[in-house]
């Protein structure tokens, strides 16, 4: 496993690890600042070096899964949310765990969503990626 992967594995677990901390405690709007930049820069530095320096099999295979995960991901997304509207107790799930936190409803509410959608297309992108060499196998 090169450094580049071993990083980039670091760099996920302090998402993760920052994106909990955020829904747990009440953190200053400058931290949020902050931290949301560290994850537009990780991403930006991810989706860079996947194109930078590798062979064409590995492009080729990362844009047929990024190119899964907006035309399947989204729209499976979007059919996730209107499930959530539709159904009265997975509303009152999402209202449980946003009572846990100390951020007011309608900030944890969407903090979940955008948490859930972004775990949606990880995961329909991991997917896709492992389709494609599969299929190339």
């Amino acid at each position: 496993m090169s450094t580049s992967t071993r990083s980039q594995i670091a760099a996920t677990v302090f998402v993760f690890f920052g994106v909990a901390c955020f829904f747990v405690f009440d953190m200053p709007f400058i931290a949020s600042v902050v931290f949301a930049a560290l994850c537009v820069m990780w991403s930006a530095w991810v989706f860079i070096s996947i194109f930078r320096g590798t062979d064409e099999p590995l492009a080729a295979g990362v844009r047929y899964a990024l190119a899964a995960a907006s035309g399947i991901g989204v729209p499976l997304s979007l059919a996730f949310v209107m499930v959530m509207i539709a159904t009265p107790d997975l509303q009152r799930a999402v209202a449980n765990i946003t009572a846990i936190s100390e951020m007011s409803p309608a900030a944890a509410g969407f903090g979940l969503g955008v948490t859930f959608t972004n775990a949606v297309l990880c995961v329909v992108l991991v997917a896709a990626n492992s389709f494609w060499w599969a299929s190339k196998r």
